[in-house]
């Protein structure tokens, strides 16, 4: 089933199920989004084939800049979509669909060049291509959705370690820029 309520942390095993229901809420973005340019990738653990996840489909859409993000947001909010605008702190906002006892997709809108887009894109490439990582991963999101049944902002806090680690190699490996040393 796909979808939590607001705080709730439940992760579930990884189902191909998730790339569709990717599939289909990517055409519809295209389709009332057709008269922006934007790139659109599939992102978060349900993107990340064998990861157990929170049955949520994370996406991200990257615009050029700070005002079209904005506008491509009140389209989200025309058509339906919750926003929660975090540009000052995460750089993005956040389009969410579904009622709040069901949250099923999170649309993460931000610009094509910022840190939030590359590197939550090199983090999923890394992970795919080291899946030791992955089984490292699941079995971290495992145990803290189980100390944070009901405390969805800790829960991510708590994995916050584990992702920097990941980006670290992931920079290194792909981008040659070693995140220590800045």
């Amino acid at each position: 089933m796909l979808g939590l309520q607001r705080d709730e942390v439940k992760v579930v095993k990884y189902s191909k199920k998730w790339a569709k229901l990717y599939d289909q809420e990517r055409e519809q973005i295209e389709d009332f989004l057709k008269r922006y340019e934007f790139e659109i990738e599939h992102i978060g653990s349900t993107s990340i084939p064998g990861l157990s996840a929170k049955p949520i489909i994370d996406i991200a859409i990257a615009v050029d800049n700070v005002d079209v993000m904005k506008q491509v947001a009140e389209v989200f909010r025309i058509k339906g979509y919750d926003l929660l605008e975090q540009i000052e702190d995460k750089g993005e906002i956040l389009a969410r669909k579904g009622p709040e006892k069901r949250r099923t997709h999170y649309i993460h809108i931000v610009t094509l060049m910022s840190d939030r887009w590359i590197g939550t894109n090199l983090f999923k490439r890394y992970l795919i291509e080291h899946p030791e990582y992955i089984k490292q991963y699941a079995v971290l999101k495992k145990q803290l959705a189980k100390k944070f049944k009901h405390d969805r902002k800790s829960y991510t806090a708590a994995k916050n370690d584990f992702i920097q680690s990941v980006l670290k190699l992931a920079y290194k490996q792909y981008r040659g820029i070693d995140l220590d040393e800045e």
